[in-house]
């Protein structure tokens, strides 16, 4: 014991000891009670949200995909959703059961009905003929390794046979990547896992909520909205995140495996297959690097190795570029017209090496790079000795020429497969399910690729369906920037001509009657019966279409766009109140749904429920302020509620925010004629004709209302040029008399008179102008 030290401190505990251990334990309860408190409020208000994958289906042992699932991830207004597909958790039969973890490439976007899950069922399908298929695609678009290995923990229960993994293109711009919308430097792993638990809870989804910025949310454009917003996010091959977002896939693609071997499932692994060859880079040091050095020298440089090009000296153009790429060696676009030029010159090995640099030298990193596919290679010799089966997509998926990298023979733009690429990738994945099911090895037993494509329901108008939407999304940026884009352009065109030059309308009877065949053999198959309900549109056979549908979300209940195009169907069947029904269904599933808003609101609008119209075509335009339908029948609604003012306005603004439009100042005159302003109306009208000079009727109601206005000499001025343009027309004849004769014109209006009813004998009005005028003329003594 220390001199200063007293009997009382070295015994017992001291005074006020356990009123301080009490009072430490209610500082800690008092929080968490708080906490749990305010989550059971929030569960109680209904606003918590399940963040599973699976939830319960309508069925007993059924599940199906969580339409909201993505929102964790990236908010509600940017959040796609998982296709939609009806699981028993047990079921009877002895199925192979396979799961598809990925993104866009893996689901087949933009027509997931024929990508590879969808290809690779039909292989096995067809090889193991009398046992059932089923492939289970959980990927979603614009989102990475952290949501599937979500999507992976609880998928466990649904002990499938196989985990099929093909994923790796979203990791920089995917959510918490270095180039993801909310950007900046991102938490580590162990932060990132702890803030989705977090969201897990009504606390974290209401804090969330808060942060959240205002999206596009869901279009029935077959596209990414996402990627334009990344014009601004380069990332350089250099940047000091890209190894911790390696690392962070590399976790979270090894607990995926570890959870599929866990859960029983055998494991296929897949590389990433890029397009290489018609895929220029995105952006390029030297589009942001003006200023330095050696700009000018590379310039010239490169200005010289694009003229070699074009004059077609292969071994000069690759002097060329080599020269520009030593200049600038980490600038993309450079790399990859070197790349080409050697290829042409058939140096294939070293030109794709100078490709895939490219490629990682990229600067808006949408496609996976050759160290995101390293580390997937490295995991899968990790786990040789575990039923992990490896497929190097990156190299061995090929197209019409095997020596050279795939491009647009296999790919539609950047990564998203053809059918034709869909196809081939299936066919690696389906040899190695089929060499772990011990079938012997043989290429021949495979079901070739057009009866293939034939048994999804491929069709020449799918077809043009497809390239319309790759056309769409090409004039878009990034694509329409690339240094391809007019070349791409061309291409896309002749695509487009021969894919419409095959589903011209003669061509229908034949496509409708071969999938409808191929419906009767596999009637459960849903995504088949899409094709055949999406050709009964084409055909205008609305009321079959709307059966269809109706079978399709029978079966897929989620698949928020089949319920829109039920209500498609029936509201041009003429069933409204049915078409109302499928609108609000597809609306509940995915609220900020524009086409379902605008649907509901034109049902809504043709039943004059006015008021809930105006509602709905107000969520419409929240969702997309531009809508012109959207717009101009918001105005409709208004005035069947006598509101004419804000109707007014509604067709002005469509006017203003569409100047080459006429359909808004159509409505607009319309109203303000029927409210007796005609010189108001007269403008509108006047306005519309300067738009579409050719519409003849348009200036004819433009003359109409000019008249009405008692701007006489305008109205026969305008009633003049109708007739120039249609000497015929006798109505226009008619006007005009009319018009003469308020000037008491009256012999340049007989004449008007007697045209028109040389034209039409019958026309009693043009026939009692005439008396009249004559008779008037004869009482002042004029002849």
């Amino acid at each position: 014991m220390s001199p200063s030290a007293s009997p009382s401190d070295a015994s017992g505990p001291k005074p006020g000891g356990r009123k301080a251990r009490w009072f430490r334990l209610f500082a800690f309860l008092l929080p968490v009670c708080l906490l749990g408190t305010l989550e059971a409020i929030l569960r109680l208000g209904g606003n918590h949200t399940p963040t599973a994958f699976w939830i319960p289906g309508e069925a007993p042992d059924e599940v199906i995909p969580n339409p909201r699932f993505a929102e964790r991830f990236v908010g509600p207004t940017q959040a796609r959703m998982p296709r939609s597909v009806r699981v028993q958790e047990h079921p009877a039969d002895q199925r192979l059961r396979i799961i598809i973890f990925g993104e866009s490439a893996a689901l087949g976007d933009p027509e997931p009905a024929f990508g590879m899950s969808r290809c690779l069922e039909a292989l096995l399908e067809n090889r193991l003929a009398g046992r059932p298929v089923e492939v289970v695609n959980t990927s979603i678009t614009a989102l990475n390794s952290f949501a599937f290995r979500e999507a992976a923990r609880d998928s466990r229960r649904l002990r499938a046979d196989f985990w099929v993994i093909y994923a790796g293109n979203n990791e920089v711009v995917g959510p918490f990547g270095p180039a993801s919308i909310s950007g900046g430097s991102r938490p580590g792993l162990a932060t990132t896992r702890l803030g989705l638990r977090f969201r897990e809870t009504a606390l974290g989804q209401w804090f969330t909520k808060q942060q959240s910025t205002q999206g596009e949310g869901l279009s029935l454009a077959q596209r990414w909205v996402g990627m334009e917003q990344f014009l601004d996010r380069q990332v350089s091959w250099d940047d000091p995140r890209l190894p911790g977002m390696r690392e962070n896939f590399r976790a979270n693609l090894h607990d995926v495996i570890e959870l599929g071997l866990g859960a029983g499932a055998q494991i296929v692994l897949s590389t990433m297959a890029v397009n290489l060859l018609d895929c220029p880079p995105f952006g390029s040091v030297s589009t942001r690097s003006t200023n330095t050095p050696i700009f000018p020298q590379w310039a010239a440089a490169a200005t010289n190795a694009r003229a070699e090009d074009d004059r077609g000296a292969v071994t000069k153009a690759v002097a060329a570029w080599t020269n520009a790429a030593t200049l600038w060696p980490e600038d993309a676009e450079t790399r990859y017209r070197l790349g080409l030029a050697r290829l042409n010159a058939g140096d294939l090995s070293t030109g794709r090496a100078d490709l895939e640099l490219a490629r990682d030298l990229d600067t808006l990193r949408f496609r996976a790079d050759s160290k995101i596919n390293q580390v997937t290679r490295d995991l899968a010799r990790e786990f040789t000795s575990r039923p992990v089966r490896f497929v190097d997509a990156d190299r061995e998926l090929r197209g019409t020429d095997p020596e050279r990298p795939p491009g647009a023979d296999l790919f539609l733009e950047h990564v998203h497969l053809r059918p034709e690429g869909n196809y081939r990738l299936a066919r690696l994945m389906a040899e190695q399910i089929g060499a772990a099911l011990g079938l012997p090895s043989t290429t021949t037993n495979w079901l070739d690729m057009q009866p293939c494509l034939e048994r999804l329901g491929w069709n020449p108008f799918a077809e043009s369906r497809l390239w319309t939407q790759t056309q769409a999304l090409c004039e878009r940026p990034p694509f329409s920037q690339q240094s391809n884009a007019e070349l791409r352009r061309r291409y896309l065109d002749d695509r487009l001509t021969e894919a419409n030059r095959l589903a011209r309308p003669a061509a229908l009877t034949n496509a409708l009657a071969r999938v409808q065949a191929m419906v009767n053999r596999h009637p459960d198959d849903w995504q088949l019966r899409e094709q055949l309900a999406r050709l009964l549109q084409t055909g205008r056979r609305w009321a079959q279409a709307g059966t269809e549908w109706r079978q399709i979300v029978g079966r897929a209940p989620g698949y928020v766009v089949g319920w829109y195009q039920l209500g498609e169907s029936l509201s041009a069947a003429g069933d409204k109140s049915g078409a109302q029904q499928a609108y609000e269904k597809a609306l509940r599933i995915r609220p900020d749904f524009f086409e379902a808003s605008l649907g509901l609101g034109l049902v809504l609008g043709e039943t004059k429920n006015f008021a809930a119209a105006v509602q709905a075509l107000d969520q419409a335009l929240k969702l997309s302020p531009r809508s012109l339908q959207a717009r101009v029948n918001r105005g409709v609604s208004l005035i069947g509620l006598g509101r004419f003012d804000e109707a007014i306005r509604d067709f002005r603004q469509g006017a203003t925010e569409h100047p080459t439009v006429t359909m808004p100042l159509l409505r607009l005159g319309e109203l303000l004629s029927n409210q007796k302003s005609f010189a108001a109306a007269a403008a509108a009208y006047g306005e519309a004709s300067r738009r579409e000079t050719n519409n003849v009727a348009l200036r004819h109601r433009y003359a109409v209302e000019l008249s009405r206005a008692a701007l006489t000499n305008e109205s026969v001025v305008e009633f003049r040029r109708v007739i120039e343009q249609v000497p015929t027309s006798a109505i226009a004849r008619l006007d005009l008399g009319v018009a003469l004769a308020q000037q008491a014109r009256f012999q340049e209006a007989i004449p008007e008179f007697e045209a028109a009813l040389k034209l039409q004998p019958t026309n009693a009005q043009a026939l009692a102008y005439l008396q009249q005028i004559r008779t008037k003329l004869g009482q002042n003594g004029v002849r």
